[in-house]
């Protein structure tokens, strides 16, 4: 009798960009900073002095802390310059500066303010100027006006300049944009530019609508070459909360991390770090130099992300060269506006940008979309496995996992995108400032003999009475008043039996919407997937013989049965579990691996498995092929 042939493998796709150190998720660093500089001079006849301004030092800010600072030889020190002055000539003039600095991973949720800023303080009109860099043109304003147009919140302003900036100005260190700061201007039109030029453009952008901005010099952590370099990013003054950094290239909005730097505050990009000015006859500048050095002397704990997150494929079972839309829902315990970024670290191939920035107002719950696609060139009767990851901006990380098979049905770029179009207009109505609104049901699965239940709750989070609030699920409606600050509890439950409920809440002209996905299975959903043993072994061999058995649903009493071997029984803890067993190639002389998996669901009912796979066993004696000939008979 022909027997039936499945083949199981484990893929683990690496990472599709990788996700290297960084000090993200520490609450703080202490960086040894130093710097040292030398000036030349021709003719030393009637020299009468020497001054070096250096403005390229650690500032004092809320989110850095100036432990010491020592400049060599003996210099005077303001907020803005350290002046080093020489009155005697020398064949070279050396200077230098040390210092410890604690840099601190501050978040800052904002409040609303409103936009346009109204009554700025006339010391912030500077901030709103033009620069040679950072200038402002009719393109930037319309530009600008075009991004936020219609907007009223000052952190949405500003967050929506930056994404903006973010997604359509490429990175490029060519020739053009790396050795000359290039105006922002330039940057708009040709949508290129390092990181100085994409904090010129944001600045620009911001300063063309009122927002006042301001650009730092400085140093921070790469994550690419694993050291610091030199690098400019943004502060966005928020007027009753103070200077709020922006490192648009990052894509850190409203937050940096503590491998951050900040070295001088300017109004434009392009600004000089050292100065030198001299009284002398005859003296020229023959050469001058400057260069700084940043380490890391210890890094504080590690702090928990003020987000949660959850990583889940749309589709988790899709043929060859399908395109996937992965869902990352993410909520934010923050009593304010604030920014995360989310970056894919493992996946098949991306067909965008593995990192976005996300706005979340206040306790917002909100999900972002990727599409990714898995490979073409499949072989039928194998299924693929890929790991999924992704990370916030404080190192939260979650996972999942995508089949993919020539079995499946293929999913095209134009079904994954109308997919994530639906859910991206679903998101945009489940939030409110004045109610929260959520509905959860009372179990992960049912049977589709269980009843389901869904528990809605609803809360007035604002400070109006809400009166004839309605609130369904599907067709099933029941009005409340919403008292203040009164959660109110609302049961469901003689459901329709159907994978997706939806949930509404209205009133006041308030329209929330909520999903509810069920699960409800017939039996418990057991997969046996990644099967791996030897497909060739040796007569008497000892090998392993592994897989992954799974199921959300509950499952006991475990009994695997291989013909051949002794009953193992299997407690299962987990939702996933990997199970070895390790045998001989003499209890496979038939060449059949036959396995069956017992178990029974939390109603005690009894299912069943049965796996079978084909080994080849060579060197076999004389008595063992006889043996398996009578093994093939029955």
């Amino acid at each position: 009798m022909k027997k039936g042939l499945i083949l199981l493998f484990l893929l683990i796709i690496p990472l599709v960009i990788a996700q290297p150190e960084n000090y993200n998720d520490r609450s703080e660093l202490v960086i040894d900073y130093s710097s040292q500089g030398q000036i030349k001079l021709t003719g030393s006849d009637g020299f009468g002095s020497l001054n070096v301004m250096l403005y390229l030092f650690p500032r004092k800010s809320d989110r850095q802390e100036i432990i010491n600072l020592v400049a060599s030889p003996t210099a005077r020190k303001s907020d803005d310059e350290i002046l080093f002055t020489w009155d005697e000539f020398l064949s070279k003039f050396q200077y230098e500066t040390t210092s410890q600095v604690k840099t601190k991973n501050n978040v800052y949720p904002m409040p609303h303010i409103e936009f346009p800023i109204e009554n700025l303080d006339s010391k912030y009109e500077e901030d709103l100027g033009a620069g040679e860099i950072i200038d402002i043109t009719p393109a930037i304003v319309n530009k600008a006006s075009e991004i936020i147009a219609g907007e009223t919140d000052l952190y949405t302003a500003t967050y929506k300049l930056g994404e903006w900036v973010n997604k359509e100005i490429d990175y490029d260190l060519n020739t053009l944009t790396a050795e000359a700061a290039l105006k922002s201007s330039w940057v708009l039109e040709n949508k290129a530019g390092v990181c100085d030029e994409i904090t010129s453009l944001f600045i620009s952008l911001c300063r063309s609508v009122g927002i006042p901005a301001r650009f730092i010099s400085g140093t921070a952590y790469s994550n690419v070459n694993h050291s610091f370099e030199n690098h400019g990013w943004a502060e966005v003054y928020f007027p009753g909360e103070g200077w709020i950094p922006y490192d648009v290239t990052f894509g850190q909005f409203g937050w940096i991390d503590p491998g951050h730097l900040a070295l001088d505050y300017s109004l434009d990009a392009g600004e000089p770090s050292v100065k030198y000015s001299w009284r002398s006859r005859d003296s020229e500048l023959e050469s001058s130099s400057f260069e700084d050095s940043p380490n890391v002397l210890s890094t504080g704990e590690k702090i928990s992300s003020p987000f949660t997150l959850e990583l889940e494929p749309l589709i988790d079972k899709v043929g060859p060269g399908s395109y996937v839309p992965l869902k990352i829902t993410m909520e934010s315990s923050m009593n304010g506006y604030i920014s995360n970024s989310i970056t894919i670290t493992k996946a098949p191939t991306m067909i965008e940008k593995n990192r976005k920035p996300v706005l979340l107002k206040p306790n917002q719950k909100k999900s972002t979309f990727w599409i990714v696609q898995v490979p073409k060139d499949l072989k039928p009767n194998q299924i693929w496995t890929a790991e999924l990851e992704v990370k916030d901006m404080f190192e939260r990380s979650a996972d999942s996992t995508l089949e993919f098979s020539a079995d499946y049905e293929v999913i095209t770029k134009k079904e994954a995108e109308e997919m994530v179009a639906k859910l991206e207009e679903k998101e945009e109505k489940s939030y409110s400032e004045e109610v929260s609104f959520s509905c959860e049901q009372e179990k992960e699965y049912y049977y589709d003999f269980e009843e389901p239940k869904i528990i809605c709750e609803a809360k007035n989070i604002g400070n109006t009475l809400l009166s004839g609030a309605t609130i369904c699920l599907d067709n099933d409606c029941i009005t409340k008043d919403l008292m203040i600050g009164v959660k109110e509890t609302i049961t469901f439950e003689n459901l329709p039996k159907k994978e997706t409920l939806t949930a509404t809440l209205q009133v006041n002209g308030i329209n929330l919407l909520k999903e509810i996905n069920l699960k409800i299975f017939t039996e418990p959903d057991v997969l046996i997937t990644g099967i791996q043993y030897p497909k060739e072994v040796g007569y008497g061999e000892e090998f392993d013989l592994s897989f992954v058995l799974s199921s959300t649903a509950d499952i006991n009493n475990v009994e695997i049965e291989i013909k051949g071997l002794e009953k193992l029984q299997l407690e299962k803890d987990q939702k996933a579990e990997t199970v070895i067993i390790k045998t001989n190639s003499k209890s496979f002389i038939s060449g059949n691996i036959n396995m069956k998996v017992s178990y029974t669901d939390e109603f005690d009912r009894q299912f069943s498995k049965d796996k079978s796979f084909e080994i080849t066993i060579y060197n076999l004696p004389w008595y063992a092929r006889i043996l398996s000939l009578f093994y093939n008979l029955f």
